[in-house]
């Protein structure tokens, strides 16, 4: 199932017979088991070692949240002793961006004689570009290579239309892929103990606790604890009970009914084909079951999208028609809505629980996002580049989908009049004010009717009146994109 993109060096390279020396460049893989490039790399060679390599600059550049980065860290960790049980020792190494990447494993791979460098794609426009140098690099000193596909459950270019041409719309995206995915995928089992290699310490090499890593809360550290057997036990406790009755409880923020696994699977500390597996393997089939399998197909699908429209890694709007959007700005408003001070209750307890756990539920994020770039009419970038610097499964794919399809310029295929109301949302998903009341204590004694939009008699002076009058915010998107019907 997994495509396999393999180049062989032609030219002559001596190196003793009893060495096969295969590198594992760990990124977005932070895992041992059904890993292709690690499985791989020991089907392959006597001697394994691996490395990762910290970016700081390129990190920021990305807007990587202090959460995710500390995740990384924590999950390194781990990967680090799991590798070692197996003989593998994973060397770290820093530099700033993506663009001193190539001569840096170039150096590596020359050093330590090696034989070929194993890796998993990554999908955006500046993975594919630090990817294309370090290959005309392995190219350059004979070093051959190999790349699997391992984010994914279908191969990029694998799901079509019946003209050849990529799905634009989520649905008919995902009959499609369904019916091309089997009960069971294949997963790579955890590689055995590999024969023992002593390298020479090169003086590019780092120590993981030199590195400087963000420091985050406790709560964050407990909430969101590292390591594979963590992100197995997520798995295996969500599809044992919580999975049957996901579709009813999945909208309901107070009720904890989603899977908490996004962090996991953005880091790729579990694969997407783990979680498919599991939710056949732990219970009978249903609708709930199956409407978890849409959302592991959503994060699929936006994937895809990545892929094919690679205009949405450079901050386009996946309709370019939508860049003609006159967007406001407001630093103001911005920041109330970044803050949770918006006046209106589940918007600011849903962005208060950002900042909290650096973690949003899923109904949530589109309406949190929806009232940004629809009521306030503020550009939907502002919203992602907010997200991704605070979200511990904050995810390229995945986030820039979401925000493009709640600000109508990305695949929703439902038009720009799709407009949620946060009142009416707060009565329908949170009838009891129970999650507000969690985020939101200043409005703790209000009753379950009062707390979904406190007046002028009963809000307390702690908490913000409404920043806008929805109706009017709620027209000034509709003109916005009506315009651009007459442009």
């Amino acid at each position: 199932m997994l495509e396999i993109d393999y180049i062989s060096a032609l030219a002559n390279n001596h190196r003793p017979a009893i060495m096969s020396h295969q590198l594992v460049w760990f990124r977005n893989d932070l895992r041992v088991s059904d890993n292709p490039a690690l499985h791989h790399a020991c089907q392959q060679g006597n001697a394994v070692s691996a490395i990762y390599i910290v970016t700081p600059a390129q990190w920021c550049e990305h807007d990587d949240a202090d959460v995710k980065i500390d995740f990384w860290h924590r999950n390194l960790i781990c990967l680090k002793n799991e590798l070692a049980e197996l003989n593998i020792k994973l060397h770290f190494f820093q530099v700033d961006t993506y663009q001193q990447i190539p001569d840096l494993i170039k150096t590596v791979c020359q050093r330590w004689e090696v034989e070929r460098l194993h890796f998993n794609y990554e999908y955006p426009v500046n993975e594919c570009l630090r990817d294309h140098y370090v290959i005309e690099c392995c190219e350059q000193i004979n070093v051959e290579y190999q790349r699997y596909h391992d984010q994914l459950l279908l191969p990029p270019g694998s799901v079509r239309t019946k003209s050849d041409t990529p799905f634009k719309v989520f649905t008919p995206f995902s009959k499609q892929a369904k019916q091309q995915l089997e009960q069971s995928l294949y997963l790579y089992p955890t590689p055995s103990v590999q024969n023992a290699i002593d390298l020479t310490t090169l003086a590019e090499e780092a120590e993981l606790e030199d590195i400087t890593w963000p420091i985050v809360t406790d709560d964050i550290l407990a909430f969101w604890p590292a390591g594979e057997e963590q992100a197995f036990s997520r798995v295996a406790k969500f599809c044992r009970k919580p999975i049957r009755h996901y579709k009813q409880s999945r909208d309901m923020p107070s009720l904890g009914g989603t899977s908490h696994l996004s962090p996991y699977l953005a880091s790729g500390i579990i694969s997407v084909r783990q979680c498919w597996n599991a939710s056949w393997q732990y219970c009978e089939p249903n609708d709930s079951v199956h409407t978890w399998q849409n959302e592991l197909l959503w994060r699929e699908f936006y994937k895809h999208i990545l892929i094919d429209y690679p205009q949405v890694s450079r901050h386009k709007p996946w309709k370019p028609l939508t860049e003609n959007i006159e967007w406001r700005y407001d630093e103001q408003q911005l920041q109330a809505w970044q803050q949770g001070q918006t006046g209106f209750p589940l918007i600011d307890a849903a962005m208060r629980q950002l900042l909290a756990r650096g973690w949003m539920h899923n109904r949530l994020r589109m309406v949190t996002a929806m009232f940004l770039s629809k009521h306030l009419l503020i550009d939907w970038r502002l919203g992602e580049r907010w997200f991704m610097q605070h979200l511990i499964d904050g995810d390229l794919a995945a986030n820039n989908g979401g925000w493009q399809w709640s600000a109508s310029t990305g695949t929703d295929s439902v038009p720009y009049f799709r407009i949620f109301n946060p009142v009416t949302q707060s009565k329908r998903f949170d009838p009891n004010g129970t999650f507000i009341r969690h985020y939101v204590p200043e409005l703790a004694d209000l009753s379950d009717k009062e707390i979904h939009m406190p007046t002028d008699m009963n809000r307390p002076n702690n908490y913000p009146e409404p920043m806008i009058d929805l109706n009017v915010g709620r027209q000034r998107a509709l003109v916005a994109f009506k315009l651009l019907a007459t442009d």
